[in-house]
C-alpha cells in the first residue's frame, strides 16, 4: 500500500515537473536517487531513456565483435584546441573554441560524414574499480574520455545533431591508471583546481588533442545513444581497444569536484555513470582481426581483443594474484 503510494506520488510530481521550464529538469536529473537514470524517462522529452531500443552504454562481449574489414582507420585533427574546460555539475567537459571548431573535423572509419569535434566530456567513478560508462565483458575502467562530434555535412550545430539520424560521433577512450600520465589528460587535470564547483570554468590554449588519443587504430562500432537525457539515439559510438594512463593523484583530483555551487559542497560528481543498457541484437563491428583456430569450422572463431586481455591482467594484479 505504502509502495503504492510512494509510486503515485512521484507520477503526480513528475507530471508536473514535465510542464515547467526545461532549465528545472537540467538541475533535476542525477546520476542516482529519484532523478537517477531510472527515472530519466519520466521527463516527456527524455522518453527514449526509459523505452529507447539502442541506448548507450553497453557491456561489450569480445565474442560478439563482428570483423568488418571495410573499417578503415579514422582520421582526427592534428591541429591542439583552445577551450574552456567547465564544471556542469554533472561531469567535467571540454568546450572547443567556436571559431576553431572548422579546423576539427573527423573522418572515415565508420563514419560517412565528416564530424566536428564539439566537446570532450569525463566520466569517473567513486573509486580506481569502477568509473567507465562502457564495459568490457563486464569490467570497467577508472574513468571513460568522451570525444564528441556532430555531422557537419548534415547539421549547423550540436544541438540540432542531437535530433537527427547519423547526427553525432561520440569516440570513448578508457583511462587505466599508470606510472606516467597521458600528456594531454594531464593538461585538463591540472586545471580542476579551477573548477571545484558547479559552474566554474578555466581557459585551457593548446589542448593536443592526437596525444589524447590512444596508440592505436583499432576500435568497436556500433549505433547508440546519449549517455545524458534525453538520450537521443543519433549515435555513432566508436570505443578505442587500448586506453590512455592516466595518474592515481589526477583521478582523486577529479573525485573532489562538487554538483553544486556556492556554499552547498556536500554533493560529489564521482560516479557520473549511466549503467550498461541491453543490446537488443545490435552489432558490434570491428576492425580487430580474430583467427579461425578450428581449420575445419566456419563457426567457431577467437576474437583476439587487447582491452579484454589488459583488463584480465588488471584484475589479477588487483586480486594480487
Amino acid at each position: 500500500m505504502l509502495c503504492n503510494w510512494i509510486t503515485r506520488f512521484l507520477d503526480i510530481l513528475f507530471f508536473s515537473l514535465a510542464s515547467a521550464q526545461t532549465s528545472i529538469w537540467s538541475n533535476w536529473w542525477t546520476y542516482d536517487g529519484i532523478s537517477g537514470p531510472r527515472y530519466w524517462g519520466l521527463n516527456p522529452e527524455w522518453i527514449l531513456c526509459q523505452v529507447g531500443k539502442y541506448q548507450s552504454p553497453i557491456d561489450i562481449l569480445p565474442e560478439k565483435l563482428l570483423y568488418d574489414p571495410a573499417l578503415t582507420t579514422i582520421l582526427f585533427p592534428s591541429k591542439k584546441m583552445n577551450g574552456n574546460l567547465t564544471n556542469t555539475g554533472h561531469d567535467v567537459t571540454f568546450h572547443v573554441e567556436e571559431d576553431l571548431m572548422p579546423h576539427f573535423n573527423v573522418t572515415s572509419g565508420p563514419l560517412q560524414y565528416e564530424y566536428r569535434i564539439y566537446q570532450i566530456k569525463i566520466h569517473f567513478g567513486h573509486s580506481d574499480v569502477v568509473g567507465s560508462e562502457h564495459l568490457i565483458n563486464g569490467l570497467s575502467f577508472p574513468a571513460e574520455v568522451q570525444i564528441m562530434a556532430y555531422n557537419a555535412d548534415l547539421c549547423d550545430n550540436f544541438t540540432q545533431a542531437l535530433i537527427t539520424p547519423n547526427g553525432l560521433a561520440i569516440f570513448a577512450i578508457f583511462a587505466e591508471i599508470g606510472p606516467v600520465g597521458n600528456e594531454a589528460f594531464t593538461i585538463l587535470a591540472d586545471n580542476l583546481k579551477y573548477i571545484p564547483s558547479k559552474g566554474q570554468s578555466s581557459w585551457i590554449s593548446g589542448l593536443p588533442l592526437v596525444i589524447l588519443l590512444p596508440r592505436t587504430t583499432q576500435y568497436m562500432t556500433y549505433e547508440g545513444s546519449t549517455t545524458q537525457p534525453g538520450c537521443h539515439e543519433t549515435v555513432t559510438w566508436v570505443i578505442f581497444n587500448k586506453p590512455i594512463y592516466v595518474l592515481k593523484e589526477q583521478m582523486l583530483e577529479l573525485r573532489k569536484l562538487n554538483q553544486k555551487g556556492g556554499s552547498d559542497q556536500q554533493l560529489l560528481i564521482e560516479g557520473n555513470v549511466r549503467p550498461a543498457m541491453p543490446l537488443n541484437n545490435r552489432v558490434i563491428r570491428t576492425n580487430i582481426k580474430y583467427e579461425n583456430k578450428i581449420k575445419n569450422c566456419t563457426v567457431t572463431k577467437e576474437v583476439f581483443y587487447e582491452v579484454n586481455t589488459l583488463r584480465n591482467d588488471v584484475r589479477r594484479k588487483r586480486e594480487g594474484r
